[in-house]
């Protein structure tokens, strides 16, 4: 139970972001200094998309931001090994974290060095945004977000209706794959 004035969204004090992807040829290393230049609180208009009829204040807070990579020595028979971005944070706003991945692809891939990260949250240096794409939305997963007295039960019958509801879109898309 909760109270009328609890919102799902404006009620969470933190959430976390995992963004699922394949190690390939990245250098994890440039972009775990990159992910490390983000930890604070910073103006991220250069990283997100504009919204400025809504929002007014850009100034985030990000709490932690790692890689994490499954099964560290397991890759498949192409050599892919599956990471993950996991970015914890206060709030984030239009697509933040889409444009932060594919910023870090850039300095994975050696196109852009990790120092880039701390250029984009320096709005004087750089008042406009430079031209980026999106990276992909399909391996985004909010992961977690985090309620102050508020603690969730679980019951068997909930897990395994999840469970089965995971499994049907895990075969869905393996299908499409």
């Amino acid at each position: 139970p909760v109270s009328t004035e609890f919102s799902a969204r404006f009620s969470a004090t933190t959430r976390t972001y995992r963004y699922y992807f394949c190690k390939r040829q990245l250098d994890l290393d440039a972009m775990r200094q990159g992910l490390r230049l983000l930890v604070g609180k910073h103006d991220f208009r250069n990283l997100c998309k504009m919204d400025v009829e809504h929002v007014s204040n850009f100034e985030r807070v990000i709490h932690s931001a790692e890689i994490v990579e499954i099964g560290k020595h397991e890759q498949d028979d192409a050599g892919r090994q599956v990471c993950y971005f996991q970015i914890l944070g206060q709030a984030y706003l239009w697509h933040q974290i889409r444009c932060i991945v594919q910023v870090l692809f850039y300095i994975g891939k050696g196109f852009e060095s990790a120092t880039l990260v701390s250029e984009l949250v320096d709005i004087n240096r750089n008042p406009r945004k430079p031209s980026y794409p999106l990276a992909d939305e399909k391996p985004l997963v909010l992961h977690h977000c985090g309620y102050n007295n508020l603690y969730f039960g679980y019951t068997v019958s909930n897990l395994w209706t999840i469970s089965c509801q995971l499994e049907q879109q895990w075969e869905a898309l393996v299908l499409a794959a």
